[in-house]
């Protein structure tokens, strides 16, 4: 009974053995797949995070207005509603749409009203943000 105790042993050391480089093996390709993943989405992430930090650059002026120049006000609001419309909306969450849209609405409700042509370029800008989400994974 003993030496069938020590092939029983040995069998289940060898199918242990076996599990656990299959597991191994398993969780080292998760892991350079996200790394893949990461990196390929790399530069669509540093892009968010440029246009995020203008954005917000141009909100800290706009509503603050009372510490601005006319000039520097001009040139926000110009920025804001390039990035609204168009550059901001290729990157950003849905989330932030949301925001963004609230933000427009508080400091210069025209900003909301688009012309067909800024239209056509927010819903293009959507789309591509649609792709890039959904081609690369990257979280909304």
């Amino acid at each position: 009974m003993v030496p069938d105790l020590g092939k029983s042993v040995q069998t289940i050391s060898i199918v242990v053995g076996v599990v656990i480089s299959i597991l191994s093996f398993n969780f080292t390709r998760q892991k350079e797949a996200a790394a893949r993943q990461a990196a390929t989405a790399a530069p669509f992430l540093q892009l968010r995070q440029n246009l995020f930090l203008e954005a917000l650059r141009a909100a800290a002026i706009l509503t603050n207005p009372e510490t601005h120049s006319r000039e520097e006000l001009i040139a926000a609001k110009k920025r804001f509603s390039e990035l609204y419309v168009a550059e901001l909306s290729m990157v950003e969450s849905r989330d932030v749409q949301t925001k963004m849209v609230l933000l427009a609405a508080q400091v210069d409700p025209e900003l909301t009203k688009f012309t067909p042509a800024q239209s056509a370029a927010y819903d293009l800008a959507h789309a591509l943000r649609d792709t890039f989400v959904s081609s690369w994974g990257i979280e909304r």
